[in-house]
Formats: structure tokens, sequence, C-alpha cells
């Protein structure tokens, strides 16, 4: 798998992660925003590394 599908995979899957943590938390905790964060970072990564591909 290319580099780039591998992460824009890896922040979805972290994106669901944290939220499904949060509904079992019943609230947002700092950590799990941090998550959220980084998973949009690591997408936003991966989008950069398809553009520079083509």
């Amino acid at each position: 798998m290319e580099q780039w599908k591998l992460s824009i995979l890896i922040g979805i899957v972290l994106i669901i992660l944290a939220v499904l943590f949060a509904i079992l938390r019943r609230g947002i905790t700092i950590w799990t925003v941090l998550i959220i964060i980084l998973a949009v970072v690591d997408i936003a990564v991966g989008l950069l590394r398809k553009r520079k591909e083509n």
C-alpha cells in the first residue's frame, strides 16, 4: 500500500477510535482531543504526500 494511503487510513481509524472512546466514557477528555488532532494532522500529511506524487 502506498504511504499516503496508509497515512490517511491510520488517521481515519484514529478518529473512529477516539469517537468510540468518547462515547463509551460519556465525555471528551484532553487525550481524546489530542488523538483527534493527531489524526487530522496525519490525514493532512497523507494528502500532501499524494499531491507531491502527482
